[in-house]
């Protein structure tokens, strides 16, 4: 398979959005407030690569401008963004002369891997059945993908790091599940032995 190779700007923070979730985000920096401006004049998308204790990981999340929020008398914003998509860094420039900005050479990963696993699939199942109080049947999970079921999740952003970075993300997402699993059904287990006392 060709993988497509694509230069974008970049903005380092520790989070990573899945395709479809949004956050908030203020932005204060001279750099950054020419990066949204030049995003929003071209309709241009952004990366946002992982940082961990300060350092840029090798991979993070392409994010676009659904619309500015707010502007502040000192022009500082703070703008709504959407996940659209996720990458391999391949090269990162923290300073993109002469722009203020960095940018980064990216290898796209594929987010529209359907859940294959067969025990990835009955956690699933299980797991909308018993945590989210959802009856969800096999051939709807395996219309999802990969990314549908962890954005469910409610993952913090270092466990979506963990995800996009696995070698098997299939098999991560199934340990992640099992994980959320076992400690909801030990709190459930307190609870009950609570109450028999």
């Amino acid at each position: 398979m060709n993988t497509r190779q694509l230069t974008i700007p970049m903005f380092p923070l520790s989070m990573v959005l899945l395709p479809g979730e949004t956050t908030k985000l203020y932005i204060h920096e001279e750099r950054y407030k020419q990066l949204i401006n030049e995003c929003l004049t071209n309709d241009a998308s952004f990366g946002i690569p992982y940082t961990e204790k300060g350092a840029v990981t090798g991979f993070g999340c392409e994010v676009k401008i659904k619309r500015i929020l707010k502007t502040y008398d000192n022009l500082d914003m703070d703008v709504l963004i959407e996940g659209s998509n996720l990458f391999k860094l391949i090269e990162y420039s923290k300073v993109l002369t002469p722009k203020l900005y960095g940018a980064g050479v990216v290898e796209y990963i594929n987010i529209t891997q359907k859940i294959q696993l067969n025990n990835l699939q009955d956690a699933v199942v299980n797991y909308f059945g018993s945590i989210q109080n959802q009856f969800i049947d096999y051939d709807t999970v395996a219309g999802l993908t990969v990314y549908n079921v962890a954005s469910s999740l409610q993952l913090t952003h270092p466990e979506k790091f963990r995800l996009i970075s696995a070698n098997n993300q299939q098999l991560h997402l199934l340990n992640q599940i099992k994980f959320i699993n076992h400690i909801i059904n030990t709190e459930q287990q307190i609870k009950d032995r609570f109450i028999d006392n």
